[in-house]
């Protein structure tokens, strides 16, 4: 696919009219991907507890990881795509953008905190600048918005590379940590990148009947390295004696995952070359499917970080060690099952505007001394 600088947004090209964009312009598309993959989000935390154990464990820890594989590098691509408007033609920033992340952090960060001492009765002693939770996703955006004006004075193809083997090559920095979320800056900014670059007219070649063709073999390619990558790869059964998943949360540098495996420190970076292809595989082969009209859903497409944060509460007391323990009462293969149905109503809940309100008075909060007046 051909990269683009800076090209002029998303809401243009074929998809624009009223089978598939609102009155101002706005795609149904994206926001039925960002439902579906938020919707991912929480279902992913929900099956967590079940992937190590008890009824279903293997089929949950597959899931688990299919899911973990693409939501995150896909909603990241999203954000990408969407950060086009940032730099304005005269070459002005929009400082907003940034600093609605950086209240929303702010406001996140207090309130997980709080919950997690007053309510969790946890101890805590961590730095403000080391994201709690979830919220790695906001520091992330923050510092992908603060770089993309130097970032975006090079040629878009030297860049890919550059921020593709930077992912590739900061895993062998054993100090990398989450402070400041740097491990996963570094890891899925190839994802937000391809997505700034990539232009709506690129994006189009996704509605073909040649492109969803191309999406069923790509799907059970990745689809199948998943099973083989669990089968080679698992903290309690594989062949090999080290935790994949720690890969695919991107969190953790190569020295703590290797460390005395006895493998060559050259291969090392393999199983991450392989999250890079598997994710990017199946986020063109969901983008393929997702549906282009209004959905029921739509509506809640707009409200996606919303649930990202809120949910953390939910997820934090349902955990065991969170206190209360809620997941202990699925110990069922059926009541496993029927989590799916209860993540979905939780992003439904959570999308509606009684929760999204406080995000949007936060959204509100204007640094009106630094933006550039237009004339």
């Amino acid at each position: 696919m051909t990269l683009a600088k800076n090209s002029s947004g998303p809401a243009v090209g074929s998809m624009l009219d009223n089978r598939y964009a609102d009155e101002k312009g706005r795609l149904y598309f994206y926001d039925n991907a960002k439902f579906i993959l938020i919707f991912l989000v929480v279902l992913a935390h929900a099956i967590s507890p079940f992937k190590s154990g008890g009824d279903g464990h293997v089929l949950f820890h597959y899931l688990w990881r299919v899911i973990n594989t693409l939501h995150m590098p896909c909603l990241i691509f999203i954000s990408g795509f969407f950060a086009k408007k940032y730099i304005r033609p005269d070459g002005s920033i929009n400082v907003q953008r940034p600093f609605t992340y950086i209240v929303y952090y702010v406001a996140a960060q207090i309130a997980v905190g709080a919950f997690e001492v007053f309510v969790l009765k946890y101890s805590i002693s961590k730095s403000f600048l080391a994201p709690r939770s979830s919220l790695w996703f906001l520091v992330c955006l923050i510092w992908w918005y603060l770089l993309l004006p130097v970032i975006d004075k090079i040629d878009p193809k030297k860049m890919m590379v550059i921020a593709v083997v930077a992912g590739l090559l900061f895993g062998y920095d054993e100090k990398i940590s989450n402070f400041m979320a740097i491990s996963r800056v570094i890891t899925h900014f190839p994802f937000f990148l391809f997505g700034y670059y990539l232009t709506q007219d690129k994006m189009d070649k996704l509605f073909t009947k040649k492109a969803r063709l191309i999406s069923i073999p790509v799907l059970v390619a990745a689809l199948g390295s998943v099973a083989l990558i669990m089968y080679l790869f698992s903290y309690d059964a594989g062949v090999f004696d080290f935790d994949i998943n720690k890969f695919i949360t991107c969190d953790t540098s190569y020295f703590r995952i290797f460390e005395d495996k006895g493998i060559n420190p050259v291969f090392w970076l393999l199983p991450r070359v392989w999250f890079y292809a598997c994710a990017a595989a199946l986020s063109f082969g969901f983008l393929v499917w997702v549906p282009r009209k209004k959905n029921i859903f739509t509506v809640f497409g707009a409200r996606t970080l919303a649930v990202y944060i809120l949910h953390r509460f939910l997820y934090l007391a349902y955990l065991e060690k969170g206190g209360f323990g809620w997941c202990n009462y699925f110990d069922t293969f059926g009541l496993r099952l029927l989590m799916i149905v209860i993540a979905f109503g939780i992003t439904v809940v959570l999308s509606l505007y009684p929760c999204y309100w406080p995000f949007q008075m936060l959204g509100k909060i204007k640094v009106k001394g630094l933006l550039k007046k237009q004339p």
